[in-house]
């Protein structure tokens, strides 16, 4: 499975799409209702309440941008103003989320700032973003990218590289 690293963003936000249970490559459709919304939501506020940030909230921009983005399976970095976190090849949201909280054991409070090893984390909980949109798709290969494709934005972006910035906005679990 594969995994790339958090942009330097001033932004943060995140949108989730669900995949057609029939879908091929690069289809998805949007979570519509307010259940599936809740759940991508919880996904990451759940976490983020153990690091002392606020919770996200929904954002249709945001969702909108990443399903675009998802869609084109290109497994890249957007370029978008907005944090972004990536993913490709899980099965399912919640494994991709997880995969970016794992990567707090890499992570030093003593030394903090940021490292390649732990952005996806660092974005996750970065305590000053207010907002979430992802996109997820079915790529299944397509543009070499394996299985479905998770784009998450977030609003305003996090792993903005000051030292102080990292010690205000990633905090230790409770």
């Amino acid at each position: 499975m594969q995994l790339i690293h958090t942009k330097n963003r001033l932004k943060l936000t995140v949108l989730l799409l669900v995949i057609v249970s029939d879908s091929s490559a690069g289809q998805l459709t949007t979570a519509e209702s307010a259940n599936d919304q809740q759940a991508v939501l919880s996904a990451h506020n759940k976490i983020r309440a153990t690091h002392h940030a606020p919770k996200l909230i929904w954002d249709d921009e945001l969702a909108r941008y990443a399903e675009h983005y998802a869609l084109q399976c290109e497994f890249k970095h957007s370029g978008a103003h907005y944090g972004e976190n990536l993913a490709a090849g899980y099965h399912s949201v919640s494994a991709a989320v997880q995969a970016w909280y794992a990567e707090e054991k890499h992570y030093s409070y003593m030394q903090p700032g940021f490292s390649y090893s732990t952005g996806h984390f660092t974005q996750l909980v970065w305590k000053g973003s207010k907002k979430l949109g992802c996109g997820y798709a079915a790529c299944n290969g397509k543009h070499g990218t394996p299985g479905y494709y998770l784009v998450c934005e977030y609003s305003p972006a996090g792993n903005i590289a000051r030292r102080d910035y990292f010690i205000d906005n990633v905090l230790p679990a409770l």
